[in-house]
């Protein structure tokens, strides 16, 4: 299998994908008043109550209408769509990100991501209930010769409320880690930094220590913790804390650190990565994935130049 396709083959498998799926829709749409005749003419005369008659002949013909569509998805849409999509993250994601300068060592599979011990360990979220975690779409390399890796990831966890069992939702986003970057500041334990937004259940376990810096500002907007008071001090430069400060403000989202040894783990709440749609031209998901990119350009620009 080639590992490279190009603009113009990637943007034929969406518009192909894409009318699938509108021609799917549009049978499903049509099916609608099709199932409502065939019910009307085989149920009227059983029919007691007119008004109950008007409300199962729409429900019944509403829930026949959405099985036509799931039907239609396996047999019409399913096999353009996962070719235009594993096409987008196999081939094009890697080279799109390949052509942006400081990249190099690339790595990418849709299909892996960091797993929950990980996860757990790095103390940047909650990681949930092991057995409801996900992550995918791992892109791994090197940022300005700076090992990375990033990575979609939800956690959930199993809640009980009014005596029902109910999977919630704890995170969803991307957690992004830098690693054996800086030599001279090793984090001895944990030394967390979550933004104001966080503190919810998406925060998981906390290190002993509640830090309060010299920056008030930064109090205000961050709370920290810390496995070693002396060692979160020593890392927490007034340099760092305004970069992360200015790293926070460059995301725009919801964002939590983690500092662990030699590694940096940054949680990011926002919407999935490299996602392919059917809706909207390649050219246009092209700079979504570049501004993927971005974050971790910015993530190594701002926090670990400052470190070295």
């Amino acid at each position: 299998m080639q590992d490279f396709i190009s603009e113009e083959e990637l943007e034929n498998l969406r518009l192909k994908a894409k009318r699938r799926t509108y021609i799917s829709y549009a049978l499903s749409i049509i099916s609608f008043p099709f199932y409502i005749y065939l019910f009307y003419i085989s149920q009227y005369e059983k029919q007691n109550t007119f008004g109950l008659f008007i409300i199962q002949l729409i429900f019944v013909s509403f829930v026949l209408s959405l099985c036509t569509l799931g039907l239609l998805w396996y047999v019409i849409i399913k096999h353009p769509y996962n070719k235009f999509n594993e096409s987008f993250k196999s081939k094009y994601v890697l080279q799109t990100i390949n052509n942006i300068a400081g990249f190099e060592n690339l790595q990418y599979n849709s299909k892996s991501g960091f797993d929950w011990d990980e996860i757990r360990n790095s103390a940047v979220i909650a990681c949930g209930d092991k057995k409801y975690f996900e992550s995918e779409d791992l892109l791994l390399g090197t940022y300005e010769g700076v090992n990375f890796k990033i990575s979609d990831v939800t956690t959930k966890k199993l809640v009980y409320r009014d005596n029902k069992r109910k999977v919630e939702e704890i995170f969803e986003g991307q957690v992004l880690c830098f690693y054996k970057f800086d030599d001279t500041k090793i984090s001895n334990g944990h030394l967390q930094i979550f933004k104001t937004e966080f503190l919810s259940n998406i925060i998981g376990w906390k290190a002993e220590h509640k830090i309060y810096t010299e920056n008030k500002s930064f109090n205000n907007r961050f709370k920290i913790y810390s496995d070693d008071e002396n060692n979160a001090y020593y890392i927490l430069t007034p340099q760092l804390i305004q970069k992360i400060i200015e790293f926070s403000d460059a995301i725009g989202e919801q964002i939590s650190l983690s500092f662990n040894d030699n590694k940096l783990f940054i949680a990011i709440k926002r919407e999935s990565m490299f996602d392919a749609l059917v809706d909207k031209p390649v050219y246009e998901q092209t700079k979504y994935i570049i501004q993927d990119a971005e974050n971790i350009q910015k993530a190594r620009d701002i926090l670990i130049n400052i470190r070295k």
